[in-house]
């Protein structure tokens, strides 16, 4: 079963180095899970199991990365809420002076 084990590898590569993607692609997920299924129930017990071990740890290795992508993801919402925040008041401000001028204008 060498999709597993090749799977099981790159995630301990991920594990190791943050930027190292575990796969590469949806299309790839969805590719390595139906060779896994099938793969998985052509196996013994004993070989199942050794396999659903390994998987365990892509599912925890990819269960990290998404606690880091959603904490990272949060960080830069915060980010861009401040910058939006910063964009209208600047743009409230535009309109207030102009509004000042105007009322300026009227006056003379």
């Amino acid at each position: 079963m060498g999709t597993i084990e090749r799977l099981h590898t790159r995630a301990q590569k991920a594990r190791r180095d943050p930027a190292t993607p575990v796969v590469s692609s949806v299309e790839e997920a969805r590719a390595l899970a139906r060779s896994i299924a099938e793969g998985l129930s052509a196996l013994s017990d004993d070989q199942r199991l050794l396999m659903l071990s390994n998987l365990h740890e892509v599912q925890a290795t990819l269960e990290d990365r998404m606690a880091t992508l959603e904490t990272e993801m949060a960080q830069d919402r915060v980010r861009i809420q401040a910058v939006n925040r910063g964009l209208n008041a600047q743009a409230g401000y535009r309109g207030g002076v102009a509004s000042l001028r105007d009322h300026r204008r009227r006056k003379d």
